[in-house]
């Protein structure tokens, strides 16, 4: 049995809502290959963090969690720099980024029958620093401006009710405001005086809502993809998400890509600027972000592993836009 003992982390109020039935066979398919699996259902904001950080102590070689991009970052943030427990992240929110982005099944009890062909890898952190104090550790990706303002106005009930549509809905209305504007204030090379109404720092090629903003992104990279969308008007916003949804922000004018390994961004004249880690909003800038030494074991499908890597330098040194 290639693992003894699993912690199976779910949230029950996360996406659809999965009923009890469907936990107990997801946690009878993880049995097969994990031996003991404790059931964790989580019961509030930061709660999962505390049963990942539990389920070290207890000597866990497996966390399974079903729930939303957000409950799998609130994992990360209790196994961030343990080698083990290894992580599974089954499918049981809203966007599912996470799921899409290594292209396990969008069904968690057939994910979870992969269990015995995924393969363990290490993957580096992306680390914010808040100017005021504290951290905040995120897999996939980074985003401060429209979308964080977006993630924001989206309540739990609308997500649930439609699904990414909701996403899509606040999207509209947001652009009859005024856009935030921010800037990178160092790092990157990107934007000159001109101001953003949104820039992406990640690892995932994939986002939220079926759009893809970092197209060359990896979460095996040890660097982030950094989408830079100049401009603060309304129609290059409309532009812009056509771009996205269409996977052609590398050559949409007006968005900048670079690669990076720490930046640090700023609102422009004071202005309250929000933005979002793996798809919850965390904060307002200024902010830090920075490639941290610390990793996750994450099981990955091994075509990911073998054919996702996208070309490029891995050594910052030897990129030329790299920081």
């Amino acid at each position: 049995m290639r693992f003894h003992r699993a912690a199976f982390i779910y949230n029950p109020v996360s996406g659809a809502r999965t009923p009890d039935r469907k936990i107990h066979e997801i946690r009878g398919v993880l049995e097969v290959s994990a031996g003991e699996v404790r059931l964790a259902p989580t019961r509030g904001p930061h709660h999962s963090s505390e049963l990942a950080r539990e389920a070290v102590a207890d000597g866990c070689d497996l966390v399974a969690v079903l729930g939303g991009d957000g409950t799998t970052n609130e994992v990360v943030q209790g196994l961030a720099g343990t080698a083990r427990p290894a992580l599974l992240v089954l499918p049981g929110g809203t966007a599912n980024v996470m799921v899409r982005e290594v292209g396990l099944p969008m069904d968690p009890v057939a994910a979870a029958t992969l269990l015995p062909s995924l393969e363990e890898q290490a993957i580096q952190l992306g680390l914010v620093e808040f100017d005021e104090g504290g951290t905040r550790y995120f897999l996939l990706m980074f985003g401060a401006g429209i979308d964080a303002a977006i993630a924001a106005r989206t309540l739990p009930p609308l997500k649930r009710r439609l699904g990414t549509a909701a996403f899509w809905i606040r999207g509209a209305q947001q652009a009859l405001h005024r856009l935030p504007r921010l800037r990178i204030a160092q790092g990157g090379g990107l934007g000159g005086n001109r101001a953003s109404s949104l820039v992406v720092v990640s690892k995932s090629r994939s986002y939220g809502g079926g759009l893809v903003c970092t197209p060359s992104a990896n979460l095996l990279s040890g660097h982030f993809e950094v989408a830079y969308f100049a401009g603060t008007g309304r129609a290059q916003y409309c532009g812009y998400l056509l771009a996205a949804a269409c996977e052609m922000t590398a050559r949409w004018p007006g968005i900048q890509h670079t690669q990076a390994t720490h930046l640090r961004l700023e609102p422009c004249d004071g202005e309250h600027v929000q933005f979002q880690v793996d798809g919850e909003v965390a904060g307002t800038l200024p902010a830090r972000v920075s490639v941290s030494p610390l990793s996750v074991t994450v099981l990955l499908p091994p075509a990911y592993q073998l054919g996702a890597v996208p070309n490029g330098p891995e050594d910052p040194e030897a990129c030329p836009y790299s920081v």
